[in-house]
C-alpha cells in the first residue's frame, strides 16, 4: 500500500493526526480561556460594584483594556503565521490570569486601570490566538462540524465561570475569588506548556492587507453578535444586584443559561449545517438577537429575564458557525492566523459597543435595555447591504 504524502512530505495520515490534535487540545485551552473570560467579566464587575463608583467609571474600566488590544490583534495573528502559536499561548494566558489577580488586591482606580489594560490585551491576544491553534488546520472537509465541535466544548468555559463566582462569593466574599483565578490560572498556564504543539509554515509569510477586503461583514456580525451579550451582561448584573435586589448566585444563573444555550446552539447547528444551510444562519441569527432585546424592553419576571438569556444564547450559535465555516473554507493555513487575528477586532468592538451604547441611550433619556436593539439592526443592514453587492 502506498503512503501519500503531501510536497513537504508530511504523511497525510500524520496530516490529519495534527489537525485532530490541534482541534481537540486547542478546546480544552478553550474551555480555559472562556472560564477567564467570564471571571474577568463577572468577578470585577460584581467587585467594582462594591467600590460604589459611577456608572461612567463602572462602564470605562469594563472596556478600557480593549481599546489598547485591537491594533495587537492582526500583529499576533501575523506572527503565529511565522512563527507558530505556542509561546503567544502561554505568555498571554499567564500574564491574562496574573493581572486579573492582581485587581483584587487594590482598590485604586489608576491601579485598576492599569490592570484591566495589562489583561484586556493579554486575553484578548490569547483568545484569538486559540481559535487560531485550533482551527488553522481545518479545511474544507466538513468545517461546520468541526467549528462546532471547538466552538461548542470551548465555549462551556463560559457556564462554569459565570456560575462559579456568583455561588464562591455568596459563600467566601469578593477577595478570596481572586486567589480562585490564581490558582486555576496556574493550571491553565501549565496544560499549554505541556500539550501545545508546535507550527511551522510551510510557506514565506509576508505582511500583506489583501484579506482585509473579504471580512468587513464578518466583523461586524460578530462585534454586534458580542456587543449584545456584553450589554445584558454589564448592564443585567448592575441593575440586578442594585435595583432589584437579587443574589449574585441568581444573577450568575441567569447569565449561564445563556452560555448554555450558546454552547448547545454552536454545537448543533454546527453538526446540521452545511454550505445550502448556512446562507440562513445569519437571519436567524438577527431575529433570536431582535426577540432578546424585546423580552428585556418589556421585562417583568425573571422569566422574561430567562427567555432573554435563551435567545442571545441561541443566536450566538449560528453566527459562529457562518463566520469560522466560511473562514476554514476560505483561507489558507498560512494566513489564518492574520485573518482570525483580525476578526479578533469583534471582540475590542463588542465590548466598546457594549459598554457605551447602554451609556449613550441614558444620556439621552431613552433607557439602558432600549439600546439592544442597536446590535440585531446593525447586524441587518449589513445583511441587506451585503446581499444586494
Amino acid at each position: 500500500m502506498i503512503e501519500m504524502k503531501d510536497h513537504k512530505g508530511d504523511t497525510l495520515n500524520d496530516v490529519k493526526d495534527d489537525a485532530r490534535t490541534r482541534l481537540f487540545s486547542g478546546s480544552l485551552f478553550g474551555l480555559f480561556q472562556t472560564l477567564f473570560m467570564a471571571f474577568a467579566m463577572i468577578i470585577p464587575a460584581m467587585y467594582f460594584s462594591s467600590l460604589n463608583i459611577s456608572i461612567v467609571v463602572y462602564a470605562f474600566l469594563l472596556s478600557i483594556g480593549d481599546v489598547f488590544s485591537f491594533a495587537m490583534k492582526p500583529v499576533i495573528g501575523h506572527l503565529t503565521d511565522r512563527h507558530g502559536e505556542r509561546r503567544y499561548l502561554m505568555a498571554g494566558g499567564f500574564v491574562f490570569f496574573f493581572s486579573l489577580f492582581l485587581i483584587g488586591q487594590t482598590s485604586d482606580v489608576l491601579a485598576i486601570t492599569a490592570l484591566k489594560i495589562a489583561g484586556g490585551v493579554a486575553s484578548a491576544l490569547v483568545f484569538v490566538t486559540i481559535i487560531i491553534y485550533s482551527l488553522r488546520k481545518v479545511g474544507q472537509d466538513k468545517p461546520d462540524r468541526k467549528v462546532g465541535f471547538f466552538s461548542g466544548v470551548s465555549n462551556l468555559g463560559w457556564t462554569f465561570g459565570l456560575l462559579i463566582p456568583g455561588l464562591f462569593m455568596d459563600a467566601f466574599g469578593i477577595k478570596p475569588a481572586f486567589y480562585l483565578i490564581f490558582v486555576v490560572g496556574a493550571v491553565w498556564v501549565l496544560l499549554m506548556l505541556r500539550f501545545a504543539k508546535k507550527y511551522e509554515s510551510k510557506v514565506s509569510v509576508r505582511p500583506s492587507f489583501s484579506y482585509m477586503k473579504k471580512i468587513p461583514a464578518y466583523i461586524i456580525y460578530k462585534s454586534m453578535d458580542l456587543a449584545m451579550f456584553s450589554a445584558f451582561l454589564f448592564f443585567f448584573v448592575r441593575y440586578a444586584l442594585q435595583t432589584l435586589g437579587l443574589s449574585r448566585s441568581v444573577v450568575s444563573m441567569i447569565v449561564v443559561v445563556e452560555v448554555i444555550l450558546f454552547a448547545a446552539s454552536v454545537f448543533l447547528v454546527g453538526r446540521i449545517s452545511n454550505k445550502k444551510l448556512r446562507k440562513y444562519w445569519v437571519p436567524f441569527c438577527i431575529l433570536f438577537h431582535l426577540l432578546g432585546a424585546t423580552a428585556m424592553v418589556f421585562a417583568t419576571s425573571m422569566v422574561h429575564y430567562y427567555l432573554v438569556a435563551i435567545f442571545i444564547g441561541i443566536a450566538g450559535g449560528f453566527i459562529d458557525i457562518w463566520i469560522y465555516s466560511n473562514v476554514s473554507e476560505k483561507f489558507e493555513q498560512h494566513e489564518k492566523g492574520k485573518v482570525i487575528g483580525t476578526l479578533g477586532w469583534s471582540y475590542d468592538l463588542a465590548t466598546i459597543f457594549g459598554a457605551q451604547i447602554p451609556i449613550i441611550f441614558v444620556a439621552l433619556g431613552l433607557g439602558t435595555f432600549t439600546a439592544l436593539y442597536v446590535f440585531p439592526l446593525v447586524m441587518l443592514v449589513t445583511y441587506l447591504f451585503a446581499r444586494r453587492r
